[in-house]
């Protein structure tokens, strides 16, 4: 779901703690947010971790990494709005995918939906 007037960009590097994954919004009026994640590119027994983040007013934002098996995000909204996130960043570099969820303040992230390369649901654990 495209947010009329909302940019983003995505950064993604290696520091000694870890990998750092951060979105930086802005919004339709200028306003410059954003929110991310450091350390492991994955938790162990994890196939996802993400992280959400809002400013005091505008869209909520989640940075999401996945797993190499992770082909496809779908994103389900609590009215039932389904976005196909897409996935950035060299797998074979970070280890990771990475993806980006921008989503209107009123509305709740109801479920995401992880899928390999076959179009088969993933569970969030290995």
């Amino acid at each position: 779901m495209a947010m009329d007037g909302v940019r983003w960009t995505l950064t993604a590097e290696f520091a000694p703690h870890g990998l750092y994954t951060m979105a930086q919004v802005v919004d339709a009026d200028g306003h410059r947010w954003g929110g991310g994640m450091g350390g492991p590119p994955l938790w162990p027994g994890s196939r996802v971790n993400s992280s959400v983040h809002s400013a005091d007013r505008g869209p909520h934002l989640m940075v999401l990494r996945v797993a190499a098996d992770v082909r496809a995000i779908v994103a389900i909204l609590s009215d039932g709005t389904r976005q196909d996130l897409r996935l950035w960043g060299d797998v074979n570099r970070l280890g990771v995918h990475v993806a980006v969820l921008i989503y209107p303040r009123e509305l709740d992230l109801h479920r995401l939906v992880l899928l390999d390369h076959r179009g088969q649901e993933l569970p969030d654990t290995v």
